[in-house]
């Protein structure tokens, strides 16, 4: 399924975050309620006034009435429950922090803020100076023991040369033995430095984790950057996942299932709704987490009003790539049960559309 012309999603009302995952939240919603209450409205003058079918009593009117009232509650209560909608959906991407291994200065930044990149680019550059002098300090040293080794083992060899013939001790041959383990020691130890140096160095370049971008990107030539993370010089976002979250009342969820279909209308693309599938719930809240401390849990009475998070998987691979972080929308899940009251949902959806035209998102 592509993706059928439409309008711009609206936002709603933060009212409608806090109600049930409901499709009224939406102005497309309580227009669409409004359609059925006219139209039943209308079935009142054509029974009671035009064809006479019932006369005006105090009790058929009061009948009638209930029927309706009963009727549409009904079929409200179908349309939240098999074809709920979202109105707080958005496009979710992993943000992260890039924190270098080496504290330095900055001496080259060559990208721009929003360039697209793959992984391995580099995003900065630290001055690289203080780690090849470590590297150039740490190879003499080594060369230096390396040395010694040497000296220590030719006279362990003259040593045993000399006490076979019994003008050398033996304590010399074991002084020259130990001096040699020592310079071997030595030598293993220097090359472990020497290693950490040269990763040191290799880390002043400072490269993307994988494909995404930088958004604020501030640091410049001259500034230092440090390992703490919470000093972190820019954000990374990740174009790993291109995953469209909704958060659905516990409620709604109970009927959505994995592979469900959806429909997903974009405030940044008007005039379209775009074709999804329910890749994942996330059936947790935070009101419930419990961490390891010395205080005892404690209950108010208040009724749990936290929502589940559902993902979305859009149909349209490139749309999605393509769609900034934290781009908002409406999303509507079509359960496999109710499939007649798909159709208000649907509805609903694009006349949301039609009337963002005519308010501000």
């Amino acid at each position: 399924m592509g993706k059928d012309e439409a309008g711009p999603a609206h936002s709603g009302t933060r009212a409608a975050h806090c109600s049930a995952g409901s499709a009224t939240g939406q102005p497309g919603g309580a227009v669409v309620i409004a359609f059925i209450s006219i139209i039943y409205a209308s079935l009142y003058i054509i029974i009671f006034n035009k064809l006479g079918l019932l006369k005006k009593t105090v009790g058929n009117i009061c009948a009638f009435a209930g029927v309706g009232v009963v009727m549409i509650a009904a079929i409200v209560f179908m349309w939240y429950t098999f074809a709920p909608i979202s109105n707080d959906a958005r496009m979710f991407r992993y943000i992260i922090p890039i924190v270098p291994n080496v504290r330095g200065e900055v001496v080259e930044v060559p990208i721009q803020a929003l360039q697209p990149l793959e992984a391995g680019d580099v995003l900065f550059k630290i001055d690289p100076e203080p780690f090849e002098i470590a590297v150039r300090q740490l190879t003499a040293q080594v060369n230096v023991h390396e040395a010694e080794r040497r000296l220590a083992e030719v006279n362990v060899e003259r040593a045993k040369s000399l006490l076979k013939v019994q003008a050398a001790a033996q304590i010399d041959l074991d002084t020259w033995t130990a001096n040699r383990d020592k310079a071997i020691a030595a030598i293993e130890a220097t090359e472990a430095q020497l290693d950490n140096a040269r990763w040191q160095l290799q880390e002043t370049v400072v490269r993307a984790p994988g494909p995404g971008h930088v958004v604020n990107l501030q640091v410049r030539p001259g500034n230092v950057v440090t390992t703490v993370p919470v000093a972190s010089p820019m954000a990374f976002v990740s174009d790993e996942t291109n995953t469209v979250l909704a958060s659905f009342s516990q409620s709604a969820v109970r009927r959505i299932n994995v592979g469900d279909e959806a429909d997903v209308v974009f405030v940044g693309k008007p005039g379209q709704t775009f074709a999804g599938k329910v890749e994942r719930i996330v059936a947790a809240s935070g009101q419930s987490q419990m961490s390891a401390s010395g205080q005892l849990p404690s209950f108010t009475g208040a009724p749990v009003t936290d929502r589940w998070a559902v993902a979305i998987s859009l149909d349209d691979e490139e749309l999605a790539r393509s769609l900034p972080q934290g781009t908002a929308g409406t999303v509507a899940v079509y359960t496999n049960a109710g499939k007649p009251v798909h159709v208000i949902s649907k509805v609903a959806m694009r006349m949301s559309a039609w009337l963002s035209y005519l308010t501000s998102p």
